[in-house]
């Protein structure tokens, strides 16, 4: 099975194929770019380790709004 979904995530166009997860950025004017991917075993330890600091990334995220809206 040869599944793919892409979306783009800030400044990256990210996909997951067969649970490998690819990156893509490029920055309009800027002839360097950057691509890795992660074969699935790395794929998943990426995400446990996303999923164990969870609750660290919600408070940063909201942080940052809370200073955005007060500017």
């Amino acid at each position: 099975m040869n599944e793919q979904e892409c979306k783009r995530i800030g400044r990256y166009h990210s996909c997951v194929e067969n649970g490998q997860l690819k990156l893509y950025y490029h920055q309009v004017g800027d002839p360097n770019g950057f691509y890795g991917s992660m074969d699935p075993e790395e794929t998943l330890g990426l995400l446990e380790f996303l999923s164990r600091h969870r609750e660290a990334i919600y408070q940063a995220v909201n942080q940052k709004e809370m200073q955005q809206h007060y500017l």
